[in-house]
């Protein structure tokens, strides 16, 4: 049984960022979708009159429809897997997926969590009210918020391990002895942390990961944080979203807070 402490240590409000560095927040929602008990198959019974009513909803403002690869393939053999993009221009944010038993709503440059979360909101209602009744009822599974960040580096100048310590405040220590047998470079190539936790507010699990990447082709470490719900921990409606969303974005800015307090937080409100 997981055990959560109990200490409480005061949050601090995170600045206004003049140079953030967030490459995606992305929100996805799941259905239970309903299995051909002869193939096996699982189809979802909204799709895809629900995807068009959805569009009539949304055209006002998300009028440019990008259909992808996956519709290529027969739905029931996608499970999970967004078909449509719809967008207000090409390339443009935010932009919402959907597909069999699947949502997302993703934003990037010019990101703002009171528009973020309106938009899911107002995607989650639609959902409620376009799925049709009849006798295999909407049921959510699953609700997962990921935030993407990209936390530049100059890797010709600065050790991974070293700026993973003293920047983003998380150690890894690796036996001297190592390198003492072996004729090895002590700048490592290639770094990956994944961790998860389980959570008591919201109810699910927190997932962690710090990996060493690019960003705009540039070095950098991927920080995500993941804040995930399945089953009867998964909201059922819009009133019932509303306080998860918000519980799940204090985590990510807690998150965030934690891993770039100091010199990279100064960096990025530009002093």
């Amino acid at each position: 049984m997981p055990i959560f402490k109990s200490e409480k240590i005061k949050k601090i409000e995170t600045p206004v960022l003049l140079h953030p560095p967030m490459v995606e927040a992305i929100f996805e929602l799941r259905w239970e979708l309903q299995t051909d008990q002869q193939t096996n198959r699982m189809r979802d019974p909204s799709y895809p009159m629900m995807y068009g009513r959805l569009y009539e909803r949304l055209k006002k403002d998300f009028s440019f429809i990008e259909d992808l690869p996956s519709t290529q393939a027969h739905p029931e053999a996608t499970p999970f897997v967004p078909r449509h993009r719809l967008r207000k221009d090409r390339n443009s944010y935010p932009l919402v997926q959907v597909g069999p038993g699947i949502l997302t709503v993703n934003d990037a440059k010019g990101y703002s969590w009171t528009s973020f979360k309106a938009l899911i909101l107002r995607l989650v209602e639609s959902v409620v009210e376009l799925y049709p009744t009849g006798n295999f009822p909407l049921n959510f599974i699953k609700c997962e918020m990921r935030y993407v960040n990209g936390i530049r580096f100059d890797i010709s100048r600065e050790n991974p391990l070293s700026f993973l310590a003293e920047k983003l405040h998380t150690k890894i220590e690796v036996d001297p002895d190592l390198f003492g047998l072996n004729e090895l470079n002590d700048r490592p190539n290639a770094v990956g942390i994944n961790l998860s936790y389980a959570m008591q507010k919201p109810v699910g699990n927190l997932s962690i990961g710090i990996n060493l990447g690019q960003v705009e082709g540039k070095p950098a470490y991927i920080l995500q944080n993941v804040i995930q719900s399945f089953g009867e921990m998964v909201p059922s409606d819009k009133e019932t979203f509303s306080p998860w969303l918000s519980e799940a974005h204090e985590v990510a800015e807690n998150c965030f807070q934690t891993f770039c307090k100091g010199s990279l937080m100064d960096k990025f409100c530009g002093s």
